[in-house]
């Protein structure tokens, strides 16, 4: 179990409180997961957040830093958001789901569970580097949970999933950063033929992110799609010269 949960990484976006952190170690440890990675916290990891970590200081000092989301989830094959909101445009999914979903993926790609600061949450252009978006449900009039508490929840439906399952060839998944590569391709493609608007690209392009990562891309898919949007952007410069 262990070894299936080592493909497993926690993200934090934006921390706000130290102690957070060190909480959250502390909900991992207990899960089995050890794998950290903060996205530009407010706060160094400092003495409160290793007091908070108890046990799980080794979890915080392993932690590794990362200067956005984007090269945090690099090379993760498949990303959950998590959001305390529901969002219009993108339909989300229970704690259990992802938990088998999760335990299923992991045994051959590194798979990253994403936390946005505890003010605000994950913003929608974050979202949108994720293939999947997860929701805690609470009864009516509930806040949303401590970051820990949300991040423990989570971490227990993969654990519970990774005990009671049976090993079957998972597929193998293109790297996060492949993808969004492949999504530069295809943004600069689109602007160049005009499908796109200049002044919110990201908008048209999130429609085919939904629709594209849904189910996970191969590492063979995204050299297909890339490979496509690359010709089409040659013969266009071709053309126009």
């Amino acid at each position: 179990m262990k070894k299936l949960l080592d493909n497993m990484r926690i993200v934090l976006v934006g921390t706000l409180a130290p102690g957070n952190i060190g909480s959250t170690a502390r909900a991992m440890k207990n899960m089995g997961i050890s794998k950290l990675i903060l996205v530009n916290p407010y706060g160094e990891v400092n003495e409160e957040a290793f007091r908070m970590a108890t046990n799980a200081g080794n979890i915080l000092q392993a932690a590794q830093k990362a200067g956005s989301l984007r090269e945090a989830i690099a090379g993760a094959g498949y990303v959950f958001g998590t959001t305390a909101r529901a969002r219009r445009w993108r339909p989300f999914i229970f704690p259990p789901e992802m938990g088998e979903k999760a335990a299923g993926l992991i045994q051959n790609n590194q798979v990253a569970l994403v936390f946005g600061p505890e003010d605000r949450g994950l913003s929608n252009e974050q979202l949108e580097l994720c293939n999947e978006i997860v929701s805690i449900p609470a009864a009516r009039g509930g806040k949303s949970l401590n970051l820990s508490h949300a991040v423990i929840i989570m971490c227990y439906e993969i654990y519970r999933a990774v005990q009671g399952r049976v090993a079957y060839d998972a597929p193998r998944l293109a790297p996060a950063g492949e993808v969004e590569n492949m999504y530069d391709h295809m943004r600069s493609t689109l602007l160049e033929i005009g499908f796109i608007n200049r002044q919110n690209p990201e908008h048209t392009l999130g429609s085919f992110r939904r629709i594209l990562t849904r189910a996970g891309l191969a590492k063979e898919e995204v050299k297909l799609i890339r490979g496509v949007f690359r010709q089409l952007l040659w013969y266009i410069k071709k053309q126009k010269r």
